[in-house]
Formats: structure tokens, C-alpha cells, sequence
């Protein structure tokens, strides 16, 4: 069914078949030239006219979003630009009012960089006193590093902890860092054989370096000198890499010096070991150091402009202040900058997911019709949003519920199309349905309403935007048709999808929505947390683990997981969502690129050693991989 605009189109042709062209006169005016048509010549047509009413709207949309002229829809590019201007167009034609910032803007801008893709610098040096150090072998800039010049005295600060266990601290009440250049330890306090006091393995919540850094900059801190400690069993060893995301982001110069520049910065205060052991046993809070230090830094990151887009549809009566949030995410791969081996090569995005942008164009279209003449007088509000960087990993959501627009309790549900294009034999994936405990009957009465067969997953997490909004304890329903052969290839196009499929999902969807938008509110449940119910995606790996990360929460170190799939290694593991996984055997996990080298390199039947902080404490997980 889904191959029937590519068959369509192939025999629609003649000139590509064999040769049998012939010359004739033509008539004395060319008005009156019309040959009589074959059913052949106008399948497209036939197509058309006997699919459902909606499957030319949503095919428009489509084919506008998938165009070339687009390059793939990367964001911050110029074709995100105009598949933006194209979705504020439809939305203003619709009636709709603009989502954002007190209805003024249909967008909500933000930034972001791709895993692992490192912040430039453009300079960096450090002195103590009159001594230059050199970058590379006695300090680097690490990749959270603000830019600036700064000339001040050295504070050292600890371990740079607020509130730890046990009531410790490393601040006084009146700590004032002001124009000063904090020196700081790494991690967390350490007993004699260099572990942490506080976990029975590696380090617990208290050593994330993003808080550390931040409890300075808050105190005044002018910039940050960061040094490990000296007898550290489970630390890193040596000057980080510029690495860019991890430890978030300032506006302060940020940098790391190996133990031996750190001695030469304290002086005669004693070495960085002696003040080590002072700030294990909680002896010691802030201390002036007598040497000033010069540091000079000019970062330029690499980050992606982005944006969300929506549009309002205002509520009536009583409930005109809660919500019903329809999402899709508009962006694509573009040249392949993320998510595809076919780099450099169009990805046009059609089936992903230009059609989940249709079918919520199309919604938006629909129901601001319904309520103009419906007589129903209490409806909830609806918030049609288009997110952008779901292909860099679920950003655009993750930004919006970090951010929303309105009191996220008040939001009702969240439905997300994402790949709804290739609707086959009329089968359509419906996940999230465990996630109210209403869907147990409200699923099967829409459903057994339509001509669809839905296969259900109860869990609310996967690899698609409804799983920020999950993790927010809002019930959602993911509409998915399918992985194909061109998901992320650049033979993603719209001849490959079904127009009548896609607009039957959207009629299902249509039906979903207006229930959820006047209907008593659903009642979120947690019974599914941490299972199976996302998109399935390509695993370039010979083993699966089975877990999906938390998009919206980047750690110093360890992978803080948003929900395990059923039937996996990780859920036979025992594995749940909100644990961080620190280390695979010996390996620290310091993100999820990590985590798929450590994969590549595996066999199904190894068993695997990991880390797992879980309610604060760290315990040893045994995971015998599996084959995809």
C-alpha cells in the first residue's frame, strides 16, 4: 500500500518506456488538443479521489516540507528558516495565536551542540605570576569555559560543595568570592585509600562539576581553575579534553592544571595532597592564596539555532485554562549532520518526519474549525507545537518543558506524531497507553470506531519527544506507522509514503484529540515507568542494552536514564529509569557516545559490570548483553 504513488508515478510515464514515438499534424488551434485519457494517465488522480478526503492536505503539506528546496530542514540553516515561515503561515491562516512570550511570537528559540562536538579555541593562556604555563601540557580549557581576561588572586575553594552528606559544606554563610579565581578540587571528599566517603563506588550527585561551578559563580567567582584530586582511585587521570556539553555552560574563564602548576599556584600554603586531606575531613573551607594568576580565554562554540514553534487554540468555560499539547518535531538531518552513515548526501525527511508535521497542520486546521462552530461550552486550550533538534536527541521538548508556557500540571495530555507516513495494511503503533489510567477504555472505544489496527505499548518513554513530557508525569500517546528501509537514509521521500495512510492516522488522531480536549482529565499513572513504548531505532551495534537517556538532564559524568525497554538486557538487569549508569566494568560512562563505543565493541553473552547510582547510592549491576 505504501509503494502506490511510487507505482503511480513509474508507470504514469511512457517516455520511459521503450521507444515508439511518432509525428503527426497537430490541430489549428491548441485549445483544442485534449487525447482522450487512460486510466494509466490518470491514476494520480484516480488515487486521489478515491482516498480519504484529508489525503491531498496532508500530501501538500508533505511534499512542501520534504522539498529539496528545504535541504533537509537542519536546524538553525536557512531551510528550517522557511519550513518555519511555512508553518506560522498555515498556523495565521488557521486563526491560531503565536505560543510564545505572552502571544507575541510563534517562536521560542535555543541553542544546542551536537554530542561530542567540541567548542573552538581561539585562545588560551594561563601564568602564575611571571610563569606562562603551557596549554596542552599543564592546562587546558575545558569546554564550559566563558570567554574573558582575568587577572586576580586564587581562592581555593574545596571541593566546591554546598550541601554534601553529613551536613558538609564548603562555604561559610558570608563566602564571598568576589573578583576572585576560585581553585577547585574534583569530585567529592575522599577516605585514605581515595574513595568516596559517601558511595561504596565511584562518586555520588554531590561531585557533578556543573553544580560545583556553579555554586562559585554564584558566590562572585571571576573565573575557575579546576584540579584533580591527587590520590583519587576512581577519577580521571590528566587534563580533560576540550569537551563540550558536559559540564554546561558559563560565562567565566574555565580551565584544569595538573596537580604539579596546582602546587606552584599555592605556594608556601602547603601542596594541593595536604589541602586535599583538610577538605576530606571538612577542616578546611575557603583559604586566599597569596600568587595572583593571569588567565586569557576566547571560546567559540559550536552551537545549532533552534527553535520550537507554536500556535494557540484558546479554550472556553471551565476548563479553557488547562491544556491538550499536540507536537510533532518539524527538523530533519539536513546533510546528514547527526543520525545517518550517508553524510553529506540530502536527507529530505519525508516520513520523518514531514509527516507528522502535516498531520499536525492539518489538526491545527481541523479543530480550530470545530471549536469556531461546535456548541460545546467548556474545552480545554490546545497548544499545536512544532520542535525542532528532536534528530540531536529529543532537544526541542526537553527545552520546552524546562521552559513551557504554561503550569505543566495543567497540561491534560501530550500527543506526538512522529513518523506517520507509511501507514501499512492499515496498522498503526499507538504507545503511552498505560499512561492514564483512562486509556484503558478510552483507547479501545476510539480505536474499534475507526478502520485502524493498533498495536499498543503501555510506556510513555522512547525515541521521540512524547518522553520529555512523560518524564514530567503527563500521560501521552505516541502515533507512529513504522520503521522503513529509508528512515534516515536520503531515500526518505515523499513518493515513499501513503497519503491516504497518513491521513486516516490524523483522522484517528482528530478523534483522540477532542476527547482528550473536553472529556473529564486523565489521570496520570506510574505503573508503566520504564517500559517499552518509542519509536524503535537502527541499532549499529551487535548487542542491545535496551535503555533510553534522559535528554533533558546532561551529567558531569554517568548517563541518567529516562526509561528501560522491556524484554532487554537492561530490564532482565534490572535497570530503571532514573538510574545513572557511571561505568561500564572500568570505563567511566561519560555520556551516551561513550556508551555506544563500549556497545560496538561487545558480543551477545559478555557480561557487563556497571555502575549504577540509584537514590543516591551506587550499586554494581550484572548485564548479560543481548543481540539486537
Amino acid at each position: 500500500m505504501r509503494r502506490l504513488i511510487f507505482t503511480v508515478l513509474l508507470f504514469s510515464f511512457p517516455a520511459f518506456a521503450q521507444p515508439t514515438g511518432s509525428v503527426t499534424d497537430g490541430p489549428s488551434s491548441v485549445r483544442s488538443f485534449r487525447p482522450e485519457s487512460t486510466l494509466q494517465d490518470d491514476a494520480l488522480e484516480v488515487y486521489f479521489d478515491s482516498a480519504h478526503p484529508l489525503a491531498v492536505e496532508f500530501f501538500e503539506h508533505l511534499t512542501m516540507l520534504s522539498n529539496p528546496w528545504l535541504a533537509g530542514r537542519q536546524p538553525g540553516t536557512e531551510g528550517s528558516k522557511l519550513a518555519g515561515q511555512y508553518i506560522t503561515w498555515n498556523l495565521t491562516q488557521f486563526g491560531l495565536t503565536p505560543g510564545f512570550d505572552d502571544s507575541t511570537s510563534w517562536y521560542q528559540p535555543f541553542d544546542f551542540s551536537v554530542d561530542g562536538d567540541p567548542p573552538v579555541v581561539e585562545n588560551a593562556f594561563v601564568a602564575l605570576g611571571d610563569m606562562a604555563l603551557v596549554e596542552g601540557r599543564d592546562f587546558v580549557v575545558l569546554g564550559n569555559s566563558g570567554s574573558g581576561d582575568v587577572d586576580a588572586p586564587i581562592t581555593f575553594v574545596g571541593y566546591a560543595i554546598e550541601n554534601g552528606d553529613n551536613e558538609y559544606t564548603s562555604f561559610d554563610e558570608a563566602t564571598d568570592l568576589t573578583g576572585q579565581i576560585a581553585l577547585m578540587l574534583r569530585y567529592e571528599p575522599l577516605d585514605e585509600n581515595g574513595v568516596s566517603k559517601w558511595t561504596s563506588r565511584r562518586f555520588g550527585p554531590h561531585s557533578s562539576i556543573k553544580d560545583k561551578m556553579q555554586a562559585v559563580i554564584d558566590r562572585g567567582a571571576s573565573g575557575v581553575i579546576l584540579v584533580n584530586p591527587p590520590n583519587c582511585r576512581d577519577g580521571r587521570r590528566g587534563l580533560e579534553t576540550t569537551i563540550s556539553g558536559r559540564f554546561g555552560s558559563t560565562a567565566v574563564p574555565v580551565v584544569q592544571i595538573t596537580e604539579e602548576m596546582a602546587n606552584i599556584a599555592i605556594g608556601d600554603k602547603k601542596t594541593i595532597a595536604q589541602l586535599q586531606v583538610l577538605a576530606d575531613e571538612g577542616q578546611i573551607k575557603t583559604l586566599p592564596m597569596e600568587n595572583e594568576v593571569s588567565v586569557r580565554t576566547k571560546v567559540v562554540t559550536s552551537d545549532l539555532h533552534a527553535q520550537n514553534i507554536a500556535g494557540v487554540l484558546q479554550g472556553r468555560g471551565e476548563l479553557a485554562d488547562e491544556w491538550l499539547v499536540i507536537g510533532s518535531h518539524y527538523d530533519h538531518v539536513g546533510f546528514g549532520y547527526t543520525g545517518t552513515t550517508s553524510k553529506g548526501e540530502l536527507h529530505r525527511g519525508a516520513d520523518d518526519n514531514a509527516s507528522g508535521t502535516s498531520a499536525n497542520l492539518v489538526l491545527a486546521r481541523r479543530f480550530s474549525a470545530l471549536y469556531e462552530t461546535t456548541q460545546e461550552t467548556s474545552l480545554r486550550s490546545v497548544l499545536f507545537i512544532f520542535f525542532d533538534a528532536e534528530e540531536a536527541g529529543l532537544l526541542g521538548s526537553a527545552h520546552f518543558v524546562k521552559e513551557p508556557t504554561m503550569d505543566l500540571e495543567s497540561i491534560n495530555a501530550m500527543i506526538n506524531l512522529d513518523m506517520v507516513g507509511n501507514l501499512s495494511d492499515n496498522k498503526l503503533s499507538l504507545s503511552g497507553t498505560g499512561t492514564a489510567v483512562e486509556f484503558k477504555t478510552l483507547v479501545p472505544e476510539v480505536v474499534e470506531a475507526s478502520t485502524i489496527e493498533a498495536s499498543l505499548s503501555p510506556g510513555g518513554t522512547g525515541a521521540s519527544d512524547h518522553t520529555s513530557f512523560y518524564a514530567k508525569d503527563i500521560p501521552v500517546l505516541f502515533f507512529f506507522t513504522g520503521m522503513t528501509s529509508e528512515y534516515h537514509t536520503p531515500d526518505d521521500q515523499a513518493f515513499t509514503t501513503n497519503p491516504s495512510g497518513g491521513a486516516l492516522v490524523t483522522d484517528l488522531t482528530f478523534n483522540f484529540a477532542k476527547r482528550m480536549a473536553k472529556d473529564a482529565k486523565l489521570t496520570f499513572t506510574t505503573n508503566t515507568r520504564g517500559g517499552s513504548g518509542g519509536r524503535a531505532t537502527r541499532m549499529p551495534t551487535p548487542v542491545r542494552l535496551g535503555v533510553h537517556p534522559s535528554y533533558s538532564e546532561i551529567l558531569e559524568t554517568g548517563i541518567l536514564l529516562a526509561g528501560v525497554s522491556e524484554n532487554t538486557s537492561a530490564s532482565e538487569a534490572g535497570l530503571q529509569a532514573q538510574d545513572i549508569l557511571l561505568a561500564w566494568n572500568d570505563v567511566e560512562l561519560t555520556g551516551g557516545r561513550k556508551l555506544m563505543e563500549l556497545l560496538k565493541e561487545s558480543s551477545p553473552g559478555d557480561v557487563v559490570e556497571l555502575t549504577v547510582q540509584r537514590d543516591g547510592e551506587n550499586i554494581i549491576v550484572h548485564v548479560k548483553l543481548q543481540a539486537p
